[in-house]
């Protein structure tokens, strides 16, 4: 009996184990606290066009790297759309504001 149970034991540990190396990260790099970029897509992107460049980001965030906004930008085509915004906020167990 005592077997059976440690050996139960030992199939969860290596399933939660399993589980958590499946996970892949969102950026490659290491990030700052993602809390202090918590904002709804429509006030960083000041032109309504649906993206936001690097200098709407950047005047929405002051101290933000450049690294951090590049991150952002999964498809490397130069702005951060929608899609991306979200899937980074969500990444980071941010809720729609």
């Amino acid at each position: 009996m005592k077997k059976m149970v440690l050996g139960f034991g030992l199939l969860i540990l290596l399933g939660l184990i399993a589980g958590c190396a499946n996970q892949s990260k969102h950026h490659s790099r290491d990030m700052p606290d993602p809390s202090g970029y918590n904002a709804h897509f429509d006030d960083i992107d000041q032109n309504g066009d649906g993206g936001v460049k690097w200098y709407e980001f950047k005047a929405y965030f002051p101290d933000a790297a450049p690294e951090v906004y590049m991150e952002l930008d999964l498809n490397d085509d130069g702005v951060v759309d929608h899609d991306e915004w979200h899937q980074f906020k969500e990444a980071h167990g941010m809720k729609h504001k």
